[in-house]
């Protein structure tokens, strides 16, 4: 009976009810030229990066990740950003379901 009930809340929860860390825009990214458009211009499109690194080169990597979910799944997204000199060399966007 339990099971049952369980059942029936997770079915009529709206998926996407949930949010972790912070909720970059991917269309907001179109307009960041690589070579050209400093970090600071990721950072205000994206909001504060989830995690920061440096490479031996002294090169910033910017990261950041997105899960929203609820009761059919999670969708994780991520946006990893390269920086050289303070601007912006490349970015990439990855999606999974889990």
């Amino acid at each position: 009976m339990k099971k049952l009930i369980l059942g029936a809340v997770a079915a009529v929860l709206p998926d996407g009810c949930v949010y972790t860390s912070t909720n970059f825009s991917e269309s907001k990214l179109a307009n960041v030229q690589k070579g050209v458009a400093a970090k600071q211009k990721v950072i205000s499109c994206s909001g504060k990066p989830s995690t920061t690194t440096f490479d031996s080169d002294g090169n910033e990597m910017l990261m950041w990740t997105c899960n929203t979910g609820g009761a059919f799944g999670v969708d994780a997204r991520g946006l990893t950003v390269n920086t050289h000199d303070g601007k912006v060399e490349s970015y990439a966007v990855s999606k999974s379901k889990i």
